[in-house]
C-alpha cells in the first residue's frame, strides 16, 4: 500500500531524514538510496524539509519501520522560491592540489630516508595524508551531491588512503556516508588498509629499520 509523508527531517550531507506519515501519523526514517529515480529525467531528486513524498513501508534489518520505495509528490521549495542548487566543486583545482600534495608527501619521505628518520616522521605524515584525504572525500561528496558529470577517481581516493590516509578515509566515510554503499570500493578499501598496515609493521620492525639504515647510508 503506497502511503504519503510530510519530510519533518532531512540531513542532505548524510543524506537520510524523517517524514510523518499522513495516513497514520507516525515518523519514520528513510535514507537517500531508496529514493527512486525520477521517470522523466531518470535521476534522483534530493528531498529537503516540507517536501510531500509518497513512500512504502518497509523495516530496516533490525526489524524497525522505516520508508522504502520514494517518491517526491510536492516540493516545497516549488511554491516558496526557487530550489537551492548545491555549489559545484571545481575537480580540476582539486586535483591539481592532489598532484602539489602528493609531490610534498614524497620529498619529505625522501628526506627522512636520507636523514634515518622515517620513524619518528610516521606519525606527522599519517596525520597530514589522512586531514587531506577526507578534504578529498569532502570535495567528492560535494560534487555528487551537486549531481556533477565528473567526480574524483576512486583510484585516487584509495592511492592516498594507501600512502596513509586511510583513517581519514575512514572517518570520511562514516561521517560523510560517502562510498559506504559500494561493495567492490569497500573490499578494495580494506585490502588498502591491510596492505598499509603491513608495510607499517615491516617499517617499524628490526628488518625494516635495518634496510631504512643501509638505505640512508647509501643515498648518503
Amino acid at each position: 500500500m503506497q502511503l504519503t509523508g510530510k519530510v519533518v527531517f532531512w540531513q542532505d550531507q548524510k543524506g537520510f531524514g524523517f517524514l510523518v506519515c499522513e495516513q497514520s501519523q507516525e515518523k519514520l526514517f528513510f535514507h537517500i538510496r531508496d529514493l527512486l529515480p525520477d521517470p522523466l529525467t531518470n535521476k534522483k531528486v534530493r528531498p529537503a524539509e516540507g517536501d510531500t513524498l509518497a513512500f512504502m513501508r518497509g523495516s530496516d534489518k533490525q526489524g524497525r519501520a522505516i520508508a522504502t520505495a520514494l517518491t517526491l509528490v510536492q516540493s516545497q521549495n516549488a511554491q516558496s522560491a526557487p530550489a537551492r542548487r548545491p555549489n559545484t566543486v571545481d575537480l580540476a583545482y582539486t586535483q591539481d592540489i592532489a598532484l602539489y600534495f602528493r609531490a610534498a608527501f614524497l620529498s619529505l619521505v625522501i628526506i627522512a630516508l636520507l636523514f634515518g628518520s622515517l620513524p619518528y616522521v610516521l606519525p606527522i605524515l599519517y596525520i597530514e595524508a589522512s586531514l587531506f584525504t577526507y578534504w578529498l572525500y569532502q570535495a567528492d561528496k560535494n560534487a555528487a551531491i551537486a549531481r556533477q558529470p565528473q567526480r574524483l577517481p576512486e583510484e585516487s581516493l584509495q592511492m592516498f588512503s594507501l600512502i596513509g590516509g586511510w583513517p581519514g578515509a575512514l572517518f570520511a566515510q562514516k561521517k560523510l556516508a560517502h562510498k559506504r554503499s559500494k561493495p567492490l570500493f569497500q573490499r578494495e578499501f580494506w585490502l588498502v588498509v591491510l596492505a598499509n598496515c603491513i608495510l607499517l609493521s615491516w617499517l617499524l620492525s628490526q628488518h625494516g629499520q635495518q634496510f631504512l639504515s643501509r638505505l640512508a647510508l647509501f643515498t648518503l
